[in-house]
């Protein structure tokens, strides 16, 4: 991501909000260059864990059976 989630305004900043790579990166960050622990990034993995079972839910879904 290019400009951070914060600085952006309008419908960009609530697609920022919901993109699960912008939750990621916030977590990657905070890990690798601030050395944060899980209990100050808790906040992040939330959306995350929302996120996986949902875009799985919807790609199993939407997926047309291949018959062959």
């Amino acid at each position: 991501m290019i400009d951070p989630v914060a600085s952006l305004e309008g419908p960009g900043r609530w697609i920022g909000q919901i993109y699960p790579t912008s939750h990621f990166l916030t977590i990657a960050r905070g890990t690798f260059s601030k050395a944060l622990s899980l209990t100050d990034l808790w906040a992040s993995f939330i959306p995350l864990l929302i996120a996986v079972p949902l875009v799985l839910g919807l790609s199993v879904w939407l997926l047309k059976k291949q018959e062959g």
